[in-house]
């Protein structure tokens, strides 16, 4: 039967309309030559959309999704349709994106050298996880809010084309890793330590039943981080099965770092013997294990006398004297500190709840039996390190346990919901990327003792808050108080 005019107005050259249970369909279709019937036969292709009388014609899901692929993957160099004009009175946030375009621009310059064709978009989900820890289904809106996106252009930013961007992109991991190694590879050794994500995807092999660090049990997946002492930031990460603790993965994590000067920071939690013999057989990696204060062989008794010369020795530390002692524990150097203002604290924090009738727990029994324990650490070594250098290394452990903060708190990556590995690696790089650029606005507000009165947070959040509107043919600055004015330009950020 003849199809209504609505409908066939619709089809065009290589395309066949259908009317299937009343639902008029359009296909691609083209003629092909059949050698058996010797003529040509109609092939029919893909399922291009519906056609309704009211709506007209409305494209399939699929057909979408695959030309939002396909334009997604172009590379950059490839012309592209240039962006609407703004329109009078457009309004767009400011503050962040010039802290991004100014003062990391030699960041953004190394992520455009390392990745031509993705740098943009990379930059725009750093941003929009940075400022509003953005979901993938809200990445092109909270970035086409920016005014860096007038710049960058919001090319494949799509819900669609990012996840097809997240599954291609997480297979370039040895492009990850050289990137990454640009921010420091020659510093006084490396320090290794994890954590864990939660994720409930039943489709990688990564999520694993385990214990984690928040407490109980879940489903999820192990983060190994490098960081480079001295260079403020962590470069390196490494994704691991739930159920692989951290000790077990130094050696495969310190080869794929490339550097030879490895110091694995432990905590005391992996204290045992099978684990200081697996260490101690790991070519080319030192470590730093904190101890139990009952670890046997543990000797407290020079800390009885500090004023012999003979027993004790002594450095300085953050403006207060650290006593240490050198020992012998399961066959290793073994340096025994003591911080005496932290001693006289955790002795006051005892004696509080020793008489506090309602605790049960602490008694001045159970307090003669640790008194000299308090403000003491034990860390065990097999460097060769002094008792200064190894207790300053040690320290430098509470710079990487910072990072993993800001990436599970303010960044809230502590839970994650991709569908397979290569989407797992791209989300986590964007976030380094993302807790780079955090990094850098915290050292900023403390080299500007801002700190002291805000934190990074409220910091990105005032920096949005300062917009340019479109104006006269050109982006002008909107009014900014004399308050904020002094804050931006505390951080690096011209608003003139």
């Amino acid at each position: 039967m003849a199809h209504p005019e609505w409908a066939v107005k619709y089809r065009r050259p290589g395309t066949e309309l259908r009317c299937i249970h009343g639902r008029y369909c359009l296909y691609e279709c083209r003629s092909v030559y059949d050698k058996v019937k010797k003529r040509a036969v109609k092939k029919t292709g893909r399922y291009l959309g519906s056609i309704t009388e009211d709506g007209g014609f409305k494209e399939s899901r699929k057909r979408i999704l695959e030309r939002e692929l396909e334009e997604a993957r172009k590379p950059a160099s490839e012309p592209q349709a240039p962006p609407p004009p703004p329109k009078v009175g457009a309004v767009r946030e400011l503050g962040l994106s010039r802290f991004i375009t100014d003062v990391l621009s030699d960041y953004v310059d190394s992520l455009r050298a390392s990745f031509p064709d993705d740098w943009k978009r990379l930059a725009a989900l750093a941003y929009c996880r940075l400022r509003e820890q953005s979901p993938l289904k809200r990445v092109a809106s909270d970035f086409g809010d920016s005014h860096l996106s007038t710049e960058y252009g919001t090319r494949g930013l799509s819900p669609n084309a990012l996840s097809g961007f997240y599954h291609d992109f997480g297979r370039r991991r040895p492009d990850i890793l050289e990137f990454l190694r640009k921010f420091g590879m020659d510093g006084d050794g490396v320090i290794f330590d994890g954590t864990d994500i939660l994720s409930a995807s039943c489709k990688m092999e990564l999520p694993k039943m385990s214990k984690v660090k928040s407490g109980g049990f879940a489903t999820a997946v192990n983060i190994m981080f490098g960081y480079t002492l001295g260079k403020g930031i962590a470069n390196y990460y490494r994704l691991l099965p739930g159920n692989v603790k951290d000790i077990k993965a130094f050696g495969i994590c310190a080869r794929e770092y490339g550097c030879k000067d490895i110091t694995a920071i432990i905590d005391k939690g992996f204290q045992s013997k099978a684990n200081i013999e697996m260490l101690d057989g790991l070519d080319g990696i030192k470590f730093i294990m904190a101890l139990k204060r009952n670890t046997e062989g543990l000797d407290y008794s020079p800390f009885t006398n500090r004023e012999s010369p003979d027993e004790l020795g002594h450095f300085w530390y953050a403006g207060r004297v650290i006593w240490y002692h050198k020992q012998q524990v399961m066959g290793h150097d073994t340096y025994l500190y003591l911080d005496e203002r932290l001693r006289v604290e955790e002795q006051a924090d005892y004696l509080g709840k020793a008489d506090d009738p309602d605790n049960d727990h602490y008694s001045m029994e159970s307090y003669r039996e640790h008194v000299l324990q308090f403000g003491t650490i034990a860390l065990m070594e097999n460097a060769g390190n002094s008792a200064e250098k190894t207790y300053c290394k040690y320290k430098s452990r509470g710079e990487v346990e910072q990072s993993i903060d800001i990436f599970k708190n303010a960044l809230e990556a502590d839970t994650s919901y991709m569908q397979n590995e290569h989407a797992l690696e791209t989300w986590m790089f964007v976030n380094m990327i993302a807790m780079h650029w955090f990094c850098e606005i915290r050292q900023r507000m403390v080299d500007s003792k801002i700190i002291e009165k805000q934190s990074p947070m409220d910091m990105i959040k005032m920096m949005c808050r300062l917009r340019t509107v479109y104006v006269d043919g050109q982006w002008r600055t909107a009014e900014v108080t004399k308050k904020e004015a002094a804050l931006l330009a505390a951080m690096g950020i011209d608003i003139t």
